[in-house]
């Protein structure tokens, strides 16, 4: 798999990488640009930054999806949105290199390692510039085989437009092969009021003992669920249905706990630098397929307003999960969530550091490094390390593999009483 070998990290770049053991380095186990877990502390600290073999760190990875593999080996896989892998990716010209979609590996879910590009090549139906984003991943017993969902920002399918593409692949590494269709065509203009074009992004995959299901959508349209093939590769147009409003949410994530599906979304715009307010928002039903309400009862699909007809106008729910604390950290969404092998909730997430928001020498151009953190259930509800939001310190790491023993603890944020002195955690 070819790749522009990057250039040295820029001294900016080694000061801001982690420590690592040095004895580890030296005996060749630990790449450089590592987080280490403490030995026998089980810890470890945001953002994640996986090491680039060679040299370097990845800085920004956009849109995570993660999967344990199947093989055997224990290892997790992360894959992210078309991106530079770091400030210093650039082709010999000079420009960023826009890699389709990075492969990073674990064994900790802590320590991550890039693995190379899913891809060389784009769908036959996309664009020569398409970009392919928000990737999502999931496995097929029957075939023993992965599917890696993503959007395809522009197609040369008739009318254009953005559409659902998977690539199929015996590996989590692949070697994968695009589908010459894609998963959900792009949908027609005008389906969003001021001739607008449907958002036909960020897939979703949600697989039950009975029908499998693929989520999708974003700003323009809203947010709507198929029925997905028993093979994994097409969908039902004639199933699709609404799932939250228009003009709120993107991102859609969706996993059972308990009695309910719970919808992750994200709202507001991911990459404005140190202003994003990206925040994620939740809603649950005891359908996959919805109506999703929040803990008021709201629906995130609600559509009151003047002109009920008109899905841009309106309200929706949507309880917050994840948001800014004060802490360098904001713009936090795009999420995935899965269970550790101790049984614990965790999300793997992009956010900005508001000491480091763009990529060097291109301001505007919003960097977005992964971030871990423990969700709780809080009365039912999933909020992050039990409302206190990102972590910024020391926190209890994962369980990733058999035989380990998990040390993260729910500890629930107090609410604030008037008159009260404000507490402050240490995250």
């Amino acid at each position: 798999m070819e790749s522009v070998p990057l250039r040295p990290r820029s001294d900016r770049a080694s000061r801001r990488a982690r420590p690592v053991v040095l004895v580890a380095m030296l005996a060749g186990l630990i790449l450089p640009g590592t987080t280490v877990v403490a030995a026998g502390a089980g810890t470890y600290r945001n953002p994640l930054e996986p090491a680039v073999p060679g040299d370097g760190i990845v800085e920004s990875c956009a849109d995570p999806t993660v999967i344990r593999g199947q093989e055997g080996e224990g290892r997790w896989y992360m894959y992210c949105t078309t991106d530079p892998l770091n400030d210093e990716d650039r082709a010999p010209g000079g420009g960023f290199n826009f890699r389709l979609i990075p492969m990073l590996s674990s064994v900790d879910l802590v320590n991550w390692t890039w693995e190379g590009d899913a891809f060389t090549t784009r769908p036959p139906y996309a664009t020569a510039n398409a970009g392919l984003w928000a990737p999502e991943i999931a496995y097929y017993p029957a075939t023993g085989s992965y599917h890696l969902f993503y959007t395809v920002t522009d197609t040369t399918l008739p009318g254009g437009g953005s559409a659902i593409g998977v690539a199929t692949g015996p590996t989590p590494l692949g070697p994968w092969t695009h589908e010459a269709n894609p998963a959900v065509e792009p949908h027609g203009a005008d389906c969003c009021g001021a001739g607008s074009r449907r958002w036909v992004f960020d897939p979703e995959v949600v697989q039950t003992d009975g029908l499998d299901y693929l989520y999708y959508g974003s700003y323009f349209g809203g947010i709507s669920v198929r029925v997905l093939s028993e093979t994994g590769l097409t969908t039902d147009p004639a199933t699709q249905t609404n799932v939250a409003v228009a003009n709120k949410f993107e991102g859609a994530e969706v996993e059972r706990h308990g009695d309910y599906w719970y919808l992750y979304v994200s709202a507001t715009d991911c990459c404005r630098g140190p202003l994003t307010g990206y925040s994620v928002f939740v809603g649950r039903s005891t359908s996959p397929t919805g109506p999703f309400l929040d803990r008021d009862g709201v629906s995130l699909n609600d559509n009151e307003g003047p002109n009920e007809a008109d899905p841009t106008t309106g309200r929706a729910g949507g309880t917050p999960v994840l948001t800014m604390n004060g802490n360098r950290w904001i713009g936090l969404g795009h999420n995935t969530v899965f269970q550790d092998l101790a049984g614990q909730w965790w999300t793997i997430y992009h956010a900005v550091d508001v000491e480091d928001p763009y990529f060097e020498g291109a301001v505007g151009f919003t960097k977005r490094p992964a971030l871990l953190d423990a969700i709780d259930f809080v009365d039912g509800w999933p909020t992050v390390n039990g409302g206190a939001g990102a972590s910024d310190g020391p926190v209890a790491a994962p369980v990733a593999q058999p035989g380990q023993t998990g040390t993260h603890h729910a500890r629930p944020v107090r609410n604030d009483r008037p008159g009260a002195v404000i507490w402050h955690d240490s995250f």
